[in-house]
């Protein structure tokens, strides 16, 4: 996240709660905490807290690391990959590969 992205969160934040306004050493705590974490997820997050909460929402309730994308179609070749290897193992040796192998 860009100091240009956090600063759109704290301006939505100020609007949703006028009458609470975070402290310059706060604000600068959530950026370092939040630096890293993707803006459009803090910001749905945020959206989602101001939409049920009448309070502030705390930094642990806006940090959000985004997820590694896995596919489907990546954990079958994975598995496909590991299938092969054990019928190969299986053929050459004449057993059962044993798990984590």
């Amino acid at each position: 996240m860009t100091n240009d992205e956090f600063m759109e969160l704290m301006r939505h934040l100020h609007l949703a709660y006028p009458t609470k306004k975070l402290p310059e050493t706060t604000m600068n705590l959530w950026f370092g905490l939040l630096r890293e974490c993707d803006f459009n997820l803090v910001k749905r997050q945020m959206e989602d807290h101001i939409r049920q909460h009448k309070y502030v929402p705390s930094v642990s309730q806006l940090y959000v690391l985004s997820e590694e994308e896995t596919t489907v179609l990546d954990m079958l070749g994975e598995w496909e990959k590991e299938g092969v290897e054990r019928v190969e193992h299986i053929e050459r040796w004449g057993g059962p590969k044993k798990p984590l192998q």
